[in-house]
């Protein structure tokens, strides 16, 4: 699994158009370059593009050629959208940034491929760069934390010992870096700079700082990316209300979707059994690299229990073409995104996630990421 520390804040894609242009920008562009630390020869930049923020449509990618350690680039952007840059090396990754684009501004970044970086260009970036600053102390202390935590399980520790000692003290960071970021909005609530912001802060201050934007933010060019921000706060409540349901010994949510021939398949349909629900998708690094054990596994013991892999955040054609090309032989279905979606009733908070569901249809266990301790559990509960 990505674990939630490791990951870099996606921000959220909004449809709104931009009605200002900035410096030499035309409507409709973000202008985009940096000087970066360790730059490798290509950069990828991937774009979201706002127009298709509710499908399944997959995102641009633009690769950019460097000089000199430099890259530079002018993009269309059909709205304020995410933009995400990789620097790339032997087709590989290195280093990965998360910007949000807005049209008609000028993003000039300097810094190194972790996260660490400045933002200048023009006012609206120059101002980011301003509202960074003050939490960029809390945020090296927690990049500190993050990079320890790893060494410990690189070292061959437990992983559960150490998410526990990560989160026992990033806990308090975390508080001390949403302080700040509710302390900004305070300060300057006729900034469009603070929507950003609502990316980043817990779900719970959402309604809070929203209440301390002035109008001309609320209504302006952020509109449809804050609105956004908001649903996406009002899901994470509604997750962590329906996680309260999720204990062992309860009954596994039922519910029904799309199988890979177009049927309804219905998990109540499939009592008499253990079922496995896999919570994944082709995307998910973790969970393609799962798949080899979970097929020696699903070989093992498939007189005794069924998997249903739930494929989740891609489209239609990805997922099939997934299980096709990976051969995967259980049973799947499809969730597509948007309201009603399974993961918010499963209160799934990241890739993979496997529940094992009784024969009754009650909870058996609950596994959040690879975790190599879910094999030794099926071989005891099986008797092997």
């Amino acid at each position: 699994m990505e674990r939630k520390y490791l990951r870099l804040a996606c921000l959220a894609v909004a449809a709104i158009c931009c009605s200002h242009v900035f410096g030499q920008t035309a409507k409709g562009l973000l202008k985009l370059s940096g000087t970066m630390n360790n730059m490798n020869d290509t950069i990828v930049v991937m774009v979201a593009d706002a127009q298709n923020a509710d499908s399944n449509t997959q995102p641009r990618k633009e690769t950019v050629k460097t000089t000199d350690g430099r890259f530079e680039t002018t993009i269309a952007l059909s709205g304020v959208s995410t933009v995400a840059l990789y620097n790339i090396k032997n087709g590989e990754a290195t280093g990965r940034i998360v910007i949000c684009g807005v049209p008609g501004e000028e993003c000039l970044l300097s810094g190194d491929w972790q996260g660490e970086c400045s933002f200048s260009g023009s006012p609206f970036y120059k101002e980011y760069n301003t509202m960074t600053d003050t939490t960029a102390p809390m945020q090296q202390e927690n990049n500190r934390l993050m990079k320890e935590c790893d060494e410990r399980m690189a070292a061959g520790e437990d992983e559960t010992t150490v998410m526990d000692y990560y989160n026992q003290r990033a806990g308090e960071i975390q508080e001390r870096i949403a302080n700040a970021q509710m302390n900004y909005i305070r300060q300057h609530p006729k900034s469009d700079v603070c929507a950003i912001l609502f990316y980043e802060l817990p779900a719970e201050n959402a309604e809070e700082a929203y209440n301390l934007l002035d109008a001309s933010v609320k209504n302006g060019r952020m509109k449809s990316y804050l609105d956004n921000a908001m649903q996406q706060a009002n899901n994470e409540l509604m997750r962590r209300e329906a996680a309260k349901a999720l204990e062992v010994g309860n009954m596994a949510p039922d519910f029904t979707l799309q199988d890979i021939n177009g049927n309804p398949l219905k998990l109540s349909d499939l009592r008499g059994k253990y079922v496995i629900l896999d919570f994944w998708g082709s995307w998910c690094t973790w969970c393609m690299k799962g798949m080899p054990k979970m097929k020696k596994y699903y070989k093992k013991y498939k007189d005794k229990m069924e998997i249903l892999g739930i494929d989740c955040n891609e489209s239609e054609k990805m997922w099939k073409d997934a299980v096709k090309q990976n051969r995967l032989p259980w049973k799947h279905v499809y969730n597509p995104q948007g309201e009603g979606s399974i993961l918010m009733l499963y209160a799934v908070d990241g890739f993979p996630t496997k529940m094992v569901v009784d024969p009754e249809g009650r909870i058996a266990r609950l596994i959040v990421g690879e975790d190599p301790s879910f094999y030794p559990y099926l071989d005891a509960l099986f008797k092997e």
